[in-house]
């Protein structure tokens, strides 16, 4: 009876751990990984530029050239931080003749949420997790496309902010008229 206690308690504590982590991108987890560790792991591989601050999480930014992630296609990416330096978001740039091989890859771990991918035009899908959103976008008239893991309190307020942004913007223009 005393092992089943510990065995169930072992269970409950593994469940628990697995329920907070995070997306898991590049080695690093959304929500998570701070930008010390961030930026510790990357520079033993790679040049870490400082990237300033990103206007949607007031957080530091950095970048890195691709070349040390030993992915094919991959050009640079962006790890942006919340304002207590936990990571929000990590943007990778990459060759557009990727987008069917990353969305297989993709779509074998996380639930598509929705998908544009005609023959010809911008190609596009987004994926969902408990705590991010991961997009995958190629425009049509481009050689490279974005694949974007978000957490989600970063999307809202992306959202938030381009929707005052707009509202300001059709109102100075409203009143020039």
């Amino acid at each position: 009876m005393k092992q089943l206690s510990r065995t169930l308690a072992t269970i409950a504590f593994l469940a628990c751990n697995l329920a907070h982590a995070g997306t898991q991108v590049l080695g690093f987890e959304v929500g998570v990984s701070t930008l010390d560790q961030v930026s510790t792991t990357l520079e033993k591989k790679t040049k870490v530029v400082d990237n300033g601050v990103n206007k949607f999480s007031n957080g530091p930014m950095v970048k890195t050239n691709g070349e040390s992630y030993e992915i094919e296609g991959l050009n640079s990416v962006l790890y942006i931080f919340d304002e207590q330096k936990k990571l929000m978001a990590v943007l990778m740039d990459m060759n557009k003749s990727r987008f069917d091989s990353i969305f297989q890859f993709l779509s074998g771990k996380y639930k598509v949420s929705a998908q544009e991918r005609p023959f010809v035009g911008d190609q596009f899908a987004r994926f969902k997790t408990s705590d991010a959103v991961i997009e995958v976008s190629a425009p049509h008239m481009g050689f490279e496309m974005e694949v974007r893991y978000l957490r989600n309190d970063l999307v809202q307020k992306f959202n938030a902010q381009s929707q005052a942004e707009a509202a300001a913007k059709k109102k100075s223009e409203a009143a020039k008229f």
